[in-house]
């Protein structure tokens, strides 16, 4: 199944099992079916439930809030992340505030679903990640599925369950099909949690001891799967990496109970890393004492705007050529 096809048949599954679910948005309507076709056909089966909205984030998100506290469970698609900061008031200010305001005598089930992340030539104002930003916002959780993740068992646990959730969507893993553990990619080897909002470990060494330990999510599943490869194939480095499909709050505990005692440990993220995602893993390692003596190596995104010419939008965005750099300089390659 496409990543895509996974969040359709999720939505479709809600919208008719659960009457307080409504799922409304920019341009969500057949035949048009939304912007990356994740409503397609959704209209046509649930006119009332379904809706197309005017161009207002604001309003958009806003009325989220209305709905939840009257006991509805909205889910709402922004059509990309960027156009998030029209909504900040409202998720800042209302919609995270309003249980604690009122004592928890009101709830706010909201789930806000965009795309995030370049790589398409969308330019500076529709290609950005945002996930930092947003992670300093108290009672805002921020889900980041990958192509190893079920994107869509996780975005009905957001719907079905309180707080107000912003669900990820790299743009780039739409037509991508989800890989499941059953089937990796040769050379991998997968293994996956049974929490609601699982993390999955990769390695490419049947999960013995690592030298190099690669945190990351979402998009950069991708860069990950190629570049574990390389380093076994050429290298030989035992490496493993971590998706987590909740990144704020951080799961720490999968952290923990990964295998061996890394020399490394490698986080990306496709934000800039000054006071990104990164640094917040970092320092709950680090607070947590579990990095011990062990190298820390952060790749992001440089800390620019990002262009819409693919040479320069490559230049400023992680590759695998850039981590494997950084890499072999610090294994001595």
């Amino acid at each position: 199944m496409k990543f895509v096809a996974s969040i359709n048949k999720a939505l479709d599954t809600l919208l008719e099992e659960n009457d307080e679910v409504i799922f409304y948005g920019e341009d969500l309507a057949d035949p048009y079916g939304g912007a990356f076709k994740v409503s397609k056909g959704l209209s046509s089966k649930y006119p009332s439930t379904v809706i197309s909205t005017p161009i207002s984030e604001a309003a958009i998100v806003g009325m989220a809030g209305g709905m939840a506290i009257a006991g509805l469970r909205p889910v709402v698609e922004i059509m990309f992340g960027d156009f998030l900061a029209l909504a900040m008031d409202q998720l800042l200010n209302h919609l995270t505030k309003y249980p604690w305001m009122y004592n928890h005598r009101v709830s706010t089930p909201v789930t806000i679903r965009t795309a995030m992340g370049g790589r398409r030539g969308y330019g500076p104002t529709h290609s950005q990640s945002l996930e930092a930003l947003l992670s300093s916002i108290p009672r805002l959780k921020i889900l980041s599925p990958s192509i190893y993740h079920n994107p869509g068992e996780i975005l009905k646990h957001c719907v079905l369950h309180d707080d107000v959730k912003i669900f990820s969507e790299h743009k780039m893993l739409y037509t991508m099909n989800l890989i499941e553990a059953s089937n990796p990619p040769d050379g991998l080897q997968i293994q996956s949690n049974s929490n609601p909002y699982p993390t999955v470990r990769l390695s490419n060494c049947e999960f013995e001891p690592a030298e190099l330990l690669i945190i990351t999510h979402g998009g950069n599943s991708v860069l990950v799967e190629e570049l574990m490869l390389e380093l076994l194939l050429e290298y030989e480095l035992a490496t493993e990496c971590i998706l987590p499909s909740i990144i704020k709050p951080f799961p720490l505990e999968d952290i923990v109970r990964s295998t061996g005692s890394p020399r490394a440990i490698l986080l990306l993220e496709e934000s800039p890393t000054e006071f990104g995602w990164s640094a917040e893993v970092i320092a709950q390692l680090a607070e947590g004492n579990y990095l011990d003596q062990k190298r820390v190596i952060r790749i992001g995104a440089r800390n620019t705007p990002i262009p819409s010419g693919a040479a320069l939008e490559a230049d400023v965005l992680p590759s695998k050529e850039k981590i494997l750099t950084k890499i072999k300089n610090v294994f001595n390659l």
